[in-house]
């Protein structure tokens, strides 16, 4: 068996409620695939609320609590295992699991061969991992939904001071994971995504209303008008004043 990659112990997890993860320094790698209720549990200082066909990933060396009391049942499948790949710890740390029955009939099968031999933990562990990992390529690359939600919120939220971070607590993903689903979709960060919408949105603004650069400045979420400025030649190769008069003052062949 290739020693990449070991099993140490297994189990599905069942509280009929008022329950909260224990702290504790993780010493190995751990898999949770929820199955019911929600779990409200902190790595260090990110905190996360998993729901049901959601996977997390939690990390040794780290420290893992419950910030907060899950008042209804909850259960789910977890395993504890060693790892030197880097396909089996680079997982998304909490990600939803399109259609988890998979996952969870091959969680099924390593529960029972657990206790048969180390070998066989190990085979049904890698069944386990490597299904896990096709699963979440698989989303990766299809269109995927989270990230139109996401971009709508932006476009909605606009003239508000948001940022990655905040996206990532209003849709309860890791940041890191968020930036990076958005790239792959849009071809571009979130942080240029919400300038290119900014600045798309000012130029509509400059030609279809009356307001001043400054107030449109404002509406396209820009508290800084010198940044807003810097921003807008940046992408137009011109000043927002510079931009307003060049449309106006183009002839219209009618």
């Amino acid at each position: 068996m290739n020693k990449k990659l070991s099993h140490y112990l297994c189990g599905k997890f069942i509280s009929e409620g008022n329950w909260s993860h224990m702290k504790r320094n993780a010493l190995h790698y751990e898999i949770i695939m929820m199955l019911e209720g929600q779990m409200y549990i902190a790595e260090e200082e990110r905190e996360y609320v998993v729901r049901p066909g959601d996977m997390l990933l939690l990390r040794p060396g780290m420290t893992h609590f419950g910030y907060r009391k899950s008042e209804s049942p909850v259960s789910f499948y977890w395993v504890h295992y060693g790892t030197k790949a880097e396909q089996y710890r680079s997982y998304p740390t909490h990600v939803p699991i399109d259609g988890p029955s998979t996952i969870n009939q091959l969680f099924k099968q390593l529960l029972h061969v657990s206790s048969f031999s180390a070998e066989e933990a190990n085979a049904a562990l890698l069944l386990l991992l490597n299904e896990l990992t096709r699963t979440i390529d698989q989303q990766n690359h299809a269109p995927h939904a989270i990230v139109d939600n996401i971009c709508r919120w932006i476009d909605a939220h606009l003239h508000l001071d948001i940022n990655v971070r905040k996206i990532a607590e209003v849709f309860n993903f890791n940041k890191d994971y968020i930036s990076k689903v958005v790239k792959r979709e849009k071809g571009m960060g979130i942080k240029a995504y919400i300038l290119t919408q900014r600045i798309s949105r000012a130029k509509l603004k400059l030609l279809n209303t009356n307001l001043s650069v400054k107030e449109i400045a404002g509406e396209c979420g820009f508290s800084d008008y010198k940044l807003f400025l810097r921003t807008f030649k940046h992408y137009e190769g011109m000043t927002p004043s510079d931009y307003r008069n060049i449309l106006y003052s183009t002839p219209l062949n009618i």
